[in-house]
């Protein structure tokens, strides 16, 4: 997946962003308890999409379709 389709998902969702260390973002949903890091890359990982599909626990089932 691409990272800026992935990061307009995210902001639709209402999700914020921080910077992390180096290329990483950290993501925090609406709520504010679950977070994930997203590599700032062209292509996001497969792995790094499902991951961020469970830790975003919150946000409404098929967010990501």
């Amino acid at each position: 997946m691409k990272y800026r389709d992935m990061v307009k998902v995210l902001r639709a969702q209402g999700c914020t962003s921080v910077q992390g260390k180096g290329d990483h973002e950290k993501w925090y949903c609406p709520c504010g308890e679950h977070m994930t890091v997203i590599t700032q890359t062209r292509e996001v990982s497969p792995g790094l999409v499902r991951q961020a599909i469970d830790r975003l626990s919150c946000l409404p089932e098929g967010w990501l379709q």
